[in-house]
C-alpha cells in the first residue's frame, strides 16, 4: 500500500485514482478516506485524478500519541502534497476537512490550491465563547458526544446515525448495510485520537484561515444540518470567504456524500471543469 512520511515519521495511507487535473479529498469526522467511496469512482472516470488519504489516526495511516491539532494536520497534509509533486490542485473537504485545508493554506499559501470545495464544514469557530458568540453551546454540542465516545462508542455511533443522514430527505437510498458499514469504519479507528480530534475540531478557532481561501471557493451544506448547524457554520464559513459560491440542499443533514451522492457528484464535476 502507498504511504507519504509526515514531519515526525507518521505513515500517512493514500491512494490515487485516475488520470486529469489532480483533485484531493480531505475527509473529516469520524471515518477516514472510505468516505468518499460514492464519489471516486464516477470522478475517476469523469476525467479527475482523485486523490484520499486516511489522516493520522484513521484507517490504514499510523496512529501516534500525538499530533491530533490543525497545525499538525495541516503540515501532513503539505507533506503529501510535496510527496506527490503536486504543483497545482483542488480540494473538495467534508466536515473538519476544512479546518485543515484552512490551516494549510495560512501555513503553506494557497498558490498550489486552484479550487476548493467545502462540504459541510464546521468552520470558522465551533463553540460558543465571549468573542465568538455566534457558536454552538459546549454543554448541548460538545460535552454530551465526548462522553459518549468515552463510555458507550457503539451505541451513539448506531443513535448517531438517523441524525447524520435525515433519510426522509435524502435523494438517494440510506439502507442498513451502508449504516452498519460506516459504524464498523468507525469503530475500527482508535478512540483516544477520536476524541483529540473532536476536541481540536470543536475549539479551533479558523477565523483567521478563512481570509487565506482566495482561490474559486464553493460551500455546500444542509439546511437541517444537526452535526453542523448552518447558521453557525457553512453560513458563516461563506460570509467570511470573499466571492464563495454557497450552495444549500433543503431538508439535508450532515452526511451529503452518502444521502444526496449524485447531485453533488453532478455539483463536484461542474464547479471543477468550470
Amino acid at each position: 500500500m502507498p504511504y507519504c512520511n509526515a514531519s515526525d515519521g507518521t505513515r500517512l495511507f493514500y491512494t490515487v485514482w485516475g488520470k486529469g487535473r489532480p483533485l484531493l479529498f480531505i475527509h473529516g469526522g469520524n471515518i477516514g478516506s472510505d468516505m468518499w467511496n460514492f464519489q471516486i469512482p464516477q470522478l475517476a472516470e469523469e476525467g479527475f485524478q482523485c486523490i484520499v488519504y486516511d489522516q493520522r489516526g484513521f484507517s490504514r495511516s499510523d496512529w501516534p500519541s500525538s499530533g491530533y491539532d490543525f497545525d499538525t494536520l495541516a503540515e501532513d497534509l503539505n507533506c503529501l502534497v510535496s510527496h506527490l509533486q503536486l504543483e497545482i490542485f483542488s480540494a473538495v473537504t467534508f466536515s473538519f476537512g476544512a479546518g485543515v485545508l484552512g490551516r494549510y493554506l495560512s501555513n503553506f499559501g494557497a498558490a498550489r490550491v486552484e479550487k476548493a470545495m467545502l462540504i459541510s464544514a464546521i468552520t470558522p469557530c465551533f463553540l460558543k465563547s465571549a468573542d465568538n458568540p455566534e457558536g454552538l453551546e459546549r454543554e448541548l454540542y460538545y460535552d454530551p458526544f465526548r462522553a459518549a465516545l468515552m463510555n458507550d462508542r457503539p451505541q451513539i455511533f448506531r443513535a448517531s446515525m438517523e441524525g447524520f443522514f435525515n433519510p426522509t430527505a435524502a435523494e438517494d437510498d440510506v439502507t442498513q448495510p451502508l449504516a452498519d458499514w460506516l459504524i464498523g469504519i468507525a469503530l475500527q479507528n482508535p478512540v483516544m485520537a477520536m476524541i483529540e480530534l473532536f476536541r481540536a475540531s470543536s475549539e479551533t478557532d479558523f477565523r483567521k484561515d478563512m481570509s487565506s481561501f482566495t482561490m474559486p471557493t464553493s460551500i455546500v451544506h444542509g439546511d437541517c444540518d444537526v452535526f453542523a448547524p448552518i447558521a453557525a457554520t457553512g453560513q458563516r464559513t461563506q460570509e467570511m470567504i470573499a466571492g464563495s459560491v454557497w450552495t444549500t440542499y433543503p431538508g439535508a443533514s450532515h452526511g451529503l456524500p452518502f444521502t444526496h451522492r449524485r447531485r453533488l457528484n453532478r455539483q463536484i464535476k461542474e464547479f471543477f471543469c468550470a
